[in-house]
């Protein structure tokens, strides 16, 4: 009896084994800025010890299992601008990580740095659409990538989009997402996968416009929504995937020969037991963080949003521009709204506030420009959704949407179009301007100050930071 009853579970474990064979468990997770969880819900959210626990996990029950991330894993946030990148690097090795793609983010540093970040990987990166200036593929890596799953063929097509809103160093260009498909869809086709994924760092609409535009993509994993909601949204019967921001759940998605794709959202919650070792990475970086900005700086007496800075003028904002004007004494100064990247509470402002507040790590550098060119300038930005609407400081500006026009106002009196003005700015804005300003202290000069600092040297000469809305930019939309 029991010799028969082995011989059943043997035929089980068999049959059981067959069918997960003939099935890929594809994980996919987006946005993973900073290593340990975010704490701003209970029990936290995200962190790389909940993820591995949840991809061992399936890896367990199925061999064909495949972790993909679609992109920025540096830069974005304080984390990523204090240690770049490289946390996620040596985590994603250890769990290890199958695929990745590029968000804008890993080229906030610069191309070179992106490029580091690559070869300090194990698994494996792709892109079809990211270029060097020759117009090879960026650092190498392939333009697609297809694997196979005890039978069942899988392309990848690696989609980056907005790159306008990090570095722009030269070292690497985006191709039309469209275009980049197009090119690359006839060689993958003809290798006969049964699946085609684009995985891709874009807004829902580019997704939509790719699924209708390519009816051989069977489905889209992208970028996040919603920071804390995880989004399944269809175009007919193709998905396009967006897990919750900052590791928040992982898409588990199960595939077949044929039929349609099964997707669930598993959420990285405190329900997930954290990976022992995994977790020791976390708790390292957390606590080495936590000392290094533990600093106290000043007094702050309200509150700041960052995503008032966006599409209005904004308190934080306003204390920014303060302090990039007081590093160089200049007319003017400008940070772009997008460039903010925090929420900072009344009360003690530290270091870390101060790097919360400006985590890229840009270096400021002033000009000498026209009225008539700071003009252009504000009116080029003016009506961004996108964060790069001018928070400024010395002059007063208004916009009114109906007859696009734009009034600049300093002390009092309207801008002299021929006036010579000094203006504090970063290297991000200076880069995206086609303007050929005269640059008094470049990003390369050794007087040139890093952004966090400027901020930091102003809060400890103020003391007490009383930052306020006060009418420095007005957008009028009727």
């Amino acid at each position: 009896m029991r010799q028969l009853i082995s011989i059943l579970l043997l035929i089980i474990l068999g049959i059981t084994s067959k069918v997960k064979a003939q099935q890929v468990d594809l994980l996919y997770f987006t946005d993973a800025h900073r290593i340990f969880p975010v704490e701003d819900v209970p029990g936290g959210r995200g962190g790389v010890a909940r993820l591995k626990t949840i991809t061992d996990s399936i890896r367990q029950e199925n061999q064909n299992t495949f972790l993909i991330h679609g992109g920025d894993l540096a830069g974005g946030v304080l984390f990523g601008g204090m240690y770049k990148g490289w946390p996620m690097i040596r985590a994603f090795n250890q769990i290890p990580l199958d695929l990745c793609n590029f968000g804008q983010h890993e080229f906030d540093f610069g191309s070179d740095h992106a490029n580091s970040l690559i070869r300090r990987s194990t698994f494996q990166w792709f892109s079809s659409n990211l270029q060097s200036p020759s117009g090879k593929p960026f650092a190498d890596v392939p333009r697609y990538v297809i694997h196979n799953f005890h039978g069942i063929r899988i392309a990848f097509i690696g989609l980056t989009d907005a790159m306008n809103t990090t570095l722009n160093d030269g070292g690497v260009v985006q191709e039309n997402l469209t275009k980049a498909t197009s090119e690359v869809l006839p060689e993958i086709k003809s290798q006969h996968p049964d699946w085609i994924i684009a995985v891709t760092q874009t807004d829902l609409e580019t997704n939509r416009k790719l699924l209708n535009a390519f009816p051989q993509i069977n489905f889209v994993f992208t970028e996040e929504e919603h920071e804390y909601n995880s989004n399944v949204f269809y175009l007919g019967k193709r998905p396009i995937i967006a897990p919750a921001g900052n590791m928040s759940s992982v898409a588990h998605v199960i595939l077949r020969k044929t039929g349609r794709p099964s997707v669930e959202i598993i959420p990285l919650d405190s329900t997930v037991l954290p990976s022992p070792q995994l977790r020791k990475l976390e708790v390292f970086y957390r606590n080495d963080m936590n000392q290094k900005l533990s600093e106290p700086l000043a007094r702050l007496e309200v509150p700041l949003s960052f995503r008032e800075g966006i599409t209005g003028e904004s308190a934080a904002g306003n204390l920014v521009a303060d302090a990039f004007r007081a590093a160089y004494h200049s007319d003017v100064a400008l940070i772009n709204g997008g460039g903010i990247r925090a929420n900072v509470p009344a009360g003690t402002f530290t270091l870390k506030s101060a790097r919360s507040l400006l985590p890229f790590g840009n270096k400021l550098c002033l000009v000498k420009i026209t009225g008539n060119q700071l003009e252009k300038l504000i009116k080029a930005n003016v009506n961004s959704k996108t964060g790069q609407l001018f928070q400024v400081f010395g002059i007063k500006y208004t916009y009114r949407l109906e007859n696009d026009s734009l009034s600049v106002y300093r002390n009092g009196t309207p801008l002299p179009s021929s006036d010579s003005i000094s203006v504090t700015m970063n290297n991000y804005i200076l880069n995206r301007t086609p303007n050929r300003f005269r640059r008094i202290i470049g990003k390369n000069n050794p007087k040139a100050m890093l952004d966090y600092k400027a901020l930091e040297h102003y809060a400890l000469k103020n003391k007490v930071l009383h930052p306020q809305k006060e009418g420095r930019l007005t957008i009028i939309s009727e």
